[in-house]
Protein backbone atom coordinates (compact mmCIF):
# COMPACT_ATOMS: atom_id res chain seq x y z
CA UNK A 1 0.00 0.00 0.00
CA UNK A 2 0.84 3.42 -0.40
CA UNK A 3 -0.09 6.39 1.72
CA UNK A 4 -0.20 9.96 0.10
CA UNK A 5 -1.00 12.88 2.67
CA UNK A 6 -2.21 15.93 0.69
CA UNK A 7 -0.40 18.37 2.36
CA UNK A 8 -0.29 20.94 -0.28
CA UNK A 9 -4.51 21.33 0.66
CA UNK A 10 -3.92 21.05 4.32
CA UNK A 11 -0.41 22.42 4.97
CA UNK A 12 -0.99 22.92 8.93
CA UNK A 13 -1.53 19.37 9.11
CA UNK A 14 1.41 16.91 9.57
CA UNK A 15 1.13 13.30 8.44
CA UNK A 16 0.25 12.26 12.17
CA UNK A 17 -2.72 14.48 12.23
CA UNK A 18 -3.69 13.09 8.76
CA UNK A 19 -3.73 9.58 9.62
CA UNK A 20 -5.51 10.11 13.21
CA UNK A 21 -8.34 12.06 11.25
CA UNK A 22 -8.56 9.10 10.02
CA UNK A 23 -10.26 7.34 13.09
CA UNK A 24 -10.20 3.47 12.64
CA UNK A 25 -10.42 3.44 9.24
CA UNK A 26 -6.93 3.03 8.31
CA UNK A 27 -6.55 0.15 10.82
CA UNK A 28 -9.15 -1.64 9.30
CA UNK A 29 -7.58 -0.61 6.01
CA UNK A 30 -4.43 -2.63 7.02
CA UNK A 31 -6.21 -5.26 8.48
CA UNK A 32 -8.01 -6.01 4.86
CA UNK A 33 -4.69 -6.06 3.26
CA UNK A 34 -3.06 -8.28 5.65
CA UNK A 35 -6.47 -10.73 5.48
CA UNK A 36 -5.90 -10.36 2.01
CA UNK A 37 -2.42 -11.56 1.67
CA UNK A 38 -3.52 -13.87 4.03
CA UNK A 39 -5.53 -15.42 1.64
CA UNK A 40 -9.61 -14.41 2.65
CA UNK A 41 -11.43 -13.95 0.16
CA UNK A 42 -13.30 -10.17 1.06
CA UNK A 43 -13.51 -7.21 -0.90
CA UNK A 44 -12.31 -3.92 0.67
CA UNK A 45 -15.99 -2.58 0.70
CA UNK A 46 -17.05 -5.89 2.82
CA UNK A 47 -14.46 -5.71 5.16
CA UNK A 48 -15.05 -1.80 5.41
CA UNK A 49 -18.99 -2.62 6.28
CA UNK A 50 -18.61 -5.27 8.54
CA UNK A 51 -16.31 -3.59 10.49
CA UNK A 52 -18.15 -0.09 10.63
CA UNK A 53 -21.55 -2.06 11.01
CA UNK A 54 -19.45 -3.72 14.63
CA UNK A 55 -18.34 -0.23 16.16
CA UNK A 56 -21.59 1.64 15.39
CA UNK A 57 -24.42 -0.71 14.77
CA UNK A 58 -25.30 0.08 11.52
CA UNK A 59 -22.87 -0.45 8.25
CA UNK A 60 -22.46 1.48 5.31
CA UNK A 61 -24.56 -0.80 2.51
CA UNK A 62 -27.67 1.66 1.75
CA UNK A 63 -26.04 4.90 3.08
CA UNK A 64 -24.20 6.21 -0.18
CA UNK A 65 -23.47 9.99 -0.37
CA UNK A 66 -23.95 10.10 -3.89
CA UNK A 67 -21.86 12.74 -5.43
CA UNK A 68 -18.97 11.98 -7.89
CA UNK A 69 -14.69 11.68 -7.46
CA UNK A 70 -13.50 13.05 -10.10
CA UNK A 71 -9.94 11.36 -11.79
CA UNK A 72 -7.75 13.28 -9.56
CA UNK A 73 -9.94 12.64 -6.13
CA UNK A 74 -12.07 15.29 -5.74
CA UNK A 75 -15.18 15.02 -4.04
CA UNK A 76 -17.89 16.55 -5.75
CA UNK A 77 -21.62 16.71 -4.15
CA UNK A 78 -24.25 19.01 -5.88
CA UNK A 79 -24.46 22.76 -4.28
CA UNK A 80 -21.70 22.10 -2.02
CA UNK A 81 -17.83 23.40 -2.66
CA UNK A 82 -15.52 20.49 -3.88
CA UNK A 83 -13.23 18.74 -1.11
CA UNK A 84 -9.60 17.01 -1.76
CA UNK A 85 -8.94 14.43 -0.33
CA UNK A 86 -6.36 14.79 2.53
CA UNK A 87 -5.29 11.47 2.48
CA UNK A 88 -4.91 8.54 0.29
CA UNK A 89 -4.22 4.90 0.29
CA UNK A 90 -3.46 3.08 -3.25
CA UNK A 91 -4.48 -0.36 -2.71
CA UNK A 92 -5.17 -3.76 -4.21
CA UNK A 93 -8.99 -2.68 -4.54
CA UNK A 94 -8.15 0.49 -6.09
CA UNK A 95 -7.42 4.09 -4.46
CA UNK A 96 -9.35 4.91 -0.77
CA UNK A 97 -10.02 8.33 -0.77
CA UNK A 98 -9.73 10.15 3.16
CA UNK A 99 -11.93 13.79 3.14
CA UNK A 100 -12.87 16.03 5.81
CA UNK A 101 -16.16 15.12 7.94
CA UNK A 102 -15.35 11.88 7.59
CA UNK A 103 -16.25 11.19 4.10
CA UNK A 104 -14.98 8.10 2.33
CA UNK A 105 -14.22 7.41 -0.99
CA UNK A 106 -14.29 3.55 -1.19
CA UNK A 107 -13.01 1.45 -4.51
CA UNK A 108 -15.86 -0.82 -5.54
CA UNK A 109 -14.90 -3.98 -7.58
CA UNK A 110 -15.86 -2.45 -10.68
CA UNK A 111 -17.98 0.54 -11.61
CA UNK A 112 -21.62 0.95 -9.68
CA UNK A 113 -23.96 -0.39 -12.07
CA UNK A 114 -26.25 2.47 -10.52
CA UNK A 115 -24.38 5.22 -10.98
CA UNK A 116 -21.54 4.63 -13.14
CA UNK A 117 -19.18 5.34 -10.55
CA UNK A 118 -16.14 3.36 -9.22
CA UNK A 119 -16.57 4.44 -5.73
CA UNK A 120 -18.71 4.46 -3.00
CA UNK A 121 -19.15 7.81 -0.90
CA UNK A 122 -20.35 7.49 2.77
CA UNK A 123 -19.81 8.91 5.86
CA UNK A 124 -17.73 7.24 8.44
CA UNK A 125 -17.67 8.56 12.17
Amino acid sequence: MIITYNKKKYPDMTSHDLMAWGGLIPLWVMEWNLRKAMGVDITLFEHLHTQYEARAGMGIKGREMGGTINDEGIYQYPEDPPMQPYMTWETDAGTVYFYPYSVMGIPLQGPSIATGQTHYVARMD
